[in-house]
């Protein structure tokens, strides 16, 4: 475990991603020479972590299959005495889960030819039939955000369990027409998670560890993970759990699922995160390993202009739709933020990726510094990636 803000970084130290034979590994209890290029990145984040936008956070950088920084900055919670944020932490993932795991498995059954994209949805889930709009929405509308169904309030208020949400869902109105109007809502991939489940035959979090997290050897991620003194805690809660939330999914709707759902559910490291992305940049190939076609990476990460306005790929956000990555980011990366305080930036422009990992959510919800704070973070690691050139 690496200690307090203690960093690995520069390309003579760094952890090699490329997939090359015989590579290096991240030297975990050896210390590199910071890389003088992330200096103004540090210490905003340390200025972020002063104004109590969140007690600490893990930061990683990586650009030509390696990482070039990763550093810890704070505290694990808000609580006196509590330990430094160690980079190896353990966070809830929040919504980062309908990408790393939930998008990464629908483009898998895609590349496979189990899925198909502009299928109806109910084709894979009969239930979702008998609803007047449901016969035109496909998995594509799904994917990107475009389905028309209207909400119905707070699922978890009025369900005791998995099957008391599906139900809900699958029941929601189709206010608007299929592909007119865009609207995030976590629904949408929630019914993705459960077709990726029906086609493989096996719940979302056994198909993503045996053919995403173990091929790439993120050993660190999973859903409802084992008790570790690295899990960071999130929030405070007065309402539903009446505890601390440590270890279980903060998602009230992905808890009653049984903390495994395909919009939150998900804990994994910076340094877990960093192979899913350098996976993405390389065109579907992992340390020799191929996960995807990269005409399907390519796929899933172009914008589909459903509808003409949108910025939405297959399941990723892109800019410039989405402010928080800054106005130095590539219009060609994917990104997504997690409501914990967690985000992923994969820019093919510049052969990079930036992973903030934050609890911005101790001791609650109410804290929105996080908004403000991942766009000034962002930019300024994208500006020392710039002048690194």
């Amino acid at each position: 475990m690496i200690g307090r803000n203690a960093l690995c970084a520069c390309a003579a130290a760094g952890l090699l991603l490329c997939g090359q034979p015989g590579i290096a590994a991240l030297a975990g209890h050896h210390a590199a020479t910071p890389d003088a290029r992330f200096a103004a990145a540090f210490a905003e984040v340390d200025k972020w972590v002063a104004a109590k936008a969140f007690p600490g956070a893990v930061l990683a950088v990586g650009q030509h299959g390696r990482i070039i920084a990763l550093k810890a900055f704070g505290r694990m919670s808000v609580a006196e005495g509590a330990p430094p944020m160690p980079a190896d932490a353990i966070f809830d993932m929040a919504s980062l889960t309908k990408v790393v795991a939930t998008t990464s498995a629908a483009a898998i059954l895609y590349d496979r030819g189990k899925l198909d994209l502009d299928a109806p949805v109910m084709r894979y889930l009969p239930e979702f039939a008998g609803t007047t709009g449901h016969d035109r929405i496909t998995v594509r509308h799904l994917l990107t955000h475009s389905s028309g169904l209207k909400p119905s309030g707070v699922f978890w208020s009025k369900a005791k369990d998995r099957q008391g949400i599906l139900a809900q869902i699958y029941a929601l109105p189709a206010s608007d027409a299929p592909g007119a109007v865009y609207k995030y809502q976590d629904f949408n991939i929630i019914l993705i998670g459960e077709i990726v489940a029906r086609i493989s035959g096996q719940p979302l979090d056994r198909f993503v560890r045996r053919e995403v997290f173990g091929p790439l050897g993120m050993t660190d991620t999973g859903f409802n993970p084992r008790p570790s003194a690295r899990i960071v805690p999130t929030e405070q809660d007065d309402v539903l759990r009446h505890a601390l939330v440590r270890g279980v999914v903060h998602d009230e709707n992905a808890y009653l699922m049984g903390g495994v759902a395909g919009h939150a559910g998900l804990f994994s490291t910076a340094r877990d995160l960093a192979k899913l992305a350098q996976m993405y940049l390389n065109g579907g190939t992992y340390r020799g390993k191929r996960l995807l076609r990269a005409g399907t990476v390519a796929l899933f990460r172009s914008a589909q202009g459903i509808p003409a306005d949108s910025s939405r790929a297959l399941g990723w956000d892109m800019p410039p739709g989405a402010g928080w990555a800054g106005p130095l980011a590539s219009r060609h990366a994917i990104m997504h933020t997690g409501f914990t305080g967690t985000s992923i930036y994969i820019d093919p422009d510049r052969d990079a990726f930036v992973i903030l990992l934050t609890n911005r959510v101790n001791p609650t919800r109410d804290n929105l510094l996080i908004n403000q704070a991942r766009p000034a973070i962002h930019s300024a690691v994208l500006e020392a990636l710039d002048k690194g050139k």
